[in-house]
């Protein structure tokens, strides 16, 4: 089947930006210092941001939501970007997106009624829990497990580098993560994962028996807690797994391919506000009786960052619509196409958002070391999605190779 690549945006994808557009002045523009750097994102702004729609975008009307595409939520994480350039709004955002979508695909009726409504409305926080004390990248060692019993789950293990673990125990309605536990025989291989929806603070408000908590201090993104949480034989109603028994690993890497997506244009969008102001920068700074802009070294590192920049852009907006492809209008697109398009975006916005922020800060001399200026919060915002979080920048070029050459070129056993 041969596709007409038109992933231009339409009129409606449009008006989806100007009501971001317009929310980021509205709500984070004139809060940018204190997003960054003043802790936990304010509760006014996450109701603000579930008023807006945004929480859920890519939910159902049946449990709130706005049934939005992934090109339409790319959208909306790149211009919160571009508002909050810590990251901490759009990384919040595109969270509980990505994952309830996954939970809505999968999930029972029962869990899908109470999570996603309240989620929706910003009681409830809702993100991935995969990654362990041994790393985040090998899930097929991962130990935590659940065993089975008189209907029930019985989990024991512990998670770690969390997004939204903070969150999770202070919003009205709890929070949990889509996690990955180990159900079956080491020998299952894939087949030995099974995704459970894991409430570590329930819709109802008490915190899940049996589970403990931590937070660690993040060198940025202050708005948006990290942390982990252990669990020693605590009981899970199995109207909390996520689809068949055996089938988690492939449903959390079906959610990666989303996330991976999202974080894409986040990172595009604190990329392009580092760049406007930037460009500003050259237009309006004097040195040597001239604007900055005048001095032809920068004219070349502007153009080559801004060229990297809309590739990146154009990356990210193709996995987009390719994916859109598959979840809005049911095409069947080869799982490796759906594989290479989103790792190359995803190998290519964090890295190029990080070269592009820190040209600009150099651009702006000692001011860019300051709490004064956003592009250090920008740097360190998008650094969290360089060194690893969503799948690390080597684990797409492995994924790249392996979707171009196949397995069994891989120097490591994969699933």
């Amino acid at each position: 089947m041969v596709r007409v690549m038109d992933f231009s945006y339409t009129e409606e994808d449009e008006m989806v930006r100007e009501t971001a557009q317009e929310f980021v002045r509205k709500y984070v523009l004139p809060r940018r210092n204190k997003i960054s750097y003043g802790g936990p994102l304010p509760d006014d702004i996450i109701k603000a941001a579930a008023d807006a729609g945004f929480l859920g975008f890519n939910i159902s009307e049946r449990f709130g939501g706005a049934g939005g595409s992934i090109q339409q939520m790319s959208i909306i994480v790149e211009e919160l970007a571009k508002g909050d350039v810590s990251m901490a709004l759009p990384v919040f955002v595109l969270l509980v997106n990505g994952w309830p979508f996954m939970l809505e695909r999968y999930g029972s009726e029962e869990a899908k009624e109470e999570i996603l409504p309240s989620v929706v409305k910003g009681r409830t926080f809702f993100g991935i829990g995969s990654t362990e004390p041994s790393g985040g990248s090998d899930v097929m060692n991962e130990k935590s497990k659940a065993e089975r019993k008189d209907g029930r789950w019985i989990a024991s293990g512990e998670k770690v580098y969390i997004s939204g673990v903070g969150e999770s125990m202070r919003l009205p309605g709890g929070g949990g993560f889509l996690t990955l536990l180990r159900t079956g025989d080491k020998s299952l291989g894939s087949r030995a994962f099974t995704s459970f929806a894991f409430m570590i603070k329930g819709t109802d408000g008490n915190v899940k028996e049996g589970v403990k908590t931590t937070l660690f201090e993040n060198i940025a993104r202050e708005g948006l807690s990290t942390g982990g949480f252990s669990f020693d034989g605590v009981d899970i109603d199995d109207k909390y797994r996520v689809g068949d028994v055996g089938k988690g690993f492939h449903i959390i890497m079906e959610g990666f391919n989303i996330a991976r997506i999202y974080v894409a244009a986040a990172c595009n969008g604190a990329a392009s506000e580092a760049i406007s102001m930037g460009i500003e920068h050259l237009k309006t700074r004097n040195l040597f009786d001239q604007p900055l802009g005048r001095q032809e070294g920068l004219q070349f590192e502007l153009a080559d960052t801004y060229a990297k920049l809309q590739s990146s852009r154009l990356l990210t907006q193709r996995a987009a619509w390719l994916l859109d492809r598959v979840y809005k209008h049911g095409e069947k697109v080869p799982l490796s196409e759906q594989n290479l398009a989103v790792s190359m975006a995803k190998m290519t916005a964090p890295p190029t958002a990080h070269e592009i922020i820190t040209k600009v800060m150099v651009w702006h001399g000692a001011l860019a070391y300051t709490k004064d200026s956003p592009l250090g919060a920008a740097q360190g915002g998008v650094m969290s999605y360089y060194v690893g979080a969503e799948g690390g920048i080597n684990i797409m070029k492995l994924i790249i190779a392996r979707e171009l050459l196949g397995k069994e070129f891989l120097s490591y056993k994969s699933a």
